[in-house]
């Protein structure tokens, strides 16, 4: 298949959007699943590399295309491909409906979260919110989307504001990202080709700006509270995209048991492809390990 995925799923997520979903299975034994949840302009198949890498290790990943994302189009009349959401609300109730679809498929296997980007600000929503009594190990975020690298001008933020009542769905097109990103070559040459294809967007619409900035205020004024889930961040220290240094301080008022943060200072936005991505996976198969009593750990890598 296109990601070199076992098999693709369809999620009902309400009662008129359906989800597809990338699916990576283990042929051997199952020690635990993986729900991956993608950033903005992306789709669930940029979860290939670290899902091919956890798949020889028993571990499953399930990745579906977010609303308005990838292949959704082909599944929803109307659908388009743009960085689009009605609410933030309905990303954790379409995370929390994928949740229990993974639980009922595999009863009593251990299930984590990994997210990257708006999808890890969308994890950590989830998580203080509709997800907060899930049967979920722990969660995975790389590069929280907590704020923008990039600040907006208070006088655009104020148009966009009105622009997303009376136009939601009103687009622009940002400065293209896709080299800062990876520093792997073939991975940024894969992400010109998902957007040649039409999987990566390349509009963002003024409803998602509005709606990302409260979600994004809501989860840094609430981190506080994340007191159930053991947390995994990754954070890039040159990334583009999402202010490392906030991310950094925003996970940091999760309590020290629950949490384990690595920062890369050299990496881009993109952690799970960029050059060092499987120093990074180690990492988190043995914070896992430590969650799943019967997975072997293997020594602990630093990060530098």
């Amino acid at each position: 298949m296109g990601f070199s995925e076992t098999g693709r799923e369809i999620l009902q997520a309400d009662n008129t959007t359906k989800l597809p979903a990338y699916v990576w299975m283990p042929r051997g034994g199952l020690r635990g699943v993986l729900i991956g949840i993608h950033g903005g302009m992306a789709h669930g198949g940029d979860w290939v590399t670290p899902a091919l890498w956890f798949m020889k290790r028993g571990i499953a990943t399930y990745a579906p295309d977010l609303r308005w994302h990838g292949t959704y189009p082909q599944y929803n009349p109307g659908g388009k491909v743009f960085f689009h959401i009605n609410s933030y609300d309905e990303y954790c109730r379409d995370i929390h409906a994928l949740y229990q679809w993974v639980r009922a498929k595999h009863p009593g296997v251990p299930i984590f979260v990994i997210s990257h980007s708006n999808g890890a600000l969308i994890a950590l929503l989830y998580g203080l919110t509709v997800g907060r009594d899930a049967d979920i190990k722990g969660f995975i975020v790389s590069s929280p989307w907590l704020e923008n690298r990039v600040k907006v001008p208070a006088l655009l933020l104020n148009l966009s504001r009105v622009i997303s009542i009376l136009a939601p769905r009103f687009t622009i097109k940002p400065a293209p990202l896709i080299d800062s990103l990876t520093h792997d070559p073939q991975i940024t040459a894969r992400h010109r080709a998902d957007e040649a294809a039409g999987l990566r967007g390349t509009m963002v619409t003024a409803r998602l700006g509005v709606e990302s900035m409260k979600a994004q205020k809501w989860v840094i004024s609430h981190m506080k509270e994340w007191n159930r889930f053991p947390l995994f961040g990754i954070i890039a220290g040159k990334d583009a995209l999402a202010d490392p240094d906030v991310s950094e301080a925003v996970l940091r008022k999760v309590e020290p048991y629950l949490l384990r943060m690595l920062r890369y200072n050299e990496n881009f936005h993109e952690n799970f492809n960029e050059v060092n991505r499987e120093e990074i996976y180690k990492n988190i198969e043995n914070w896992m390990a430590g969650l799943m009593p019967d997975m072997q750990i293997d020594a602990p890598v630093r990060a530098h």
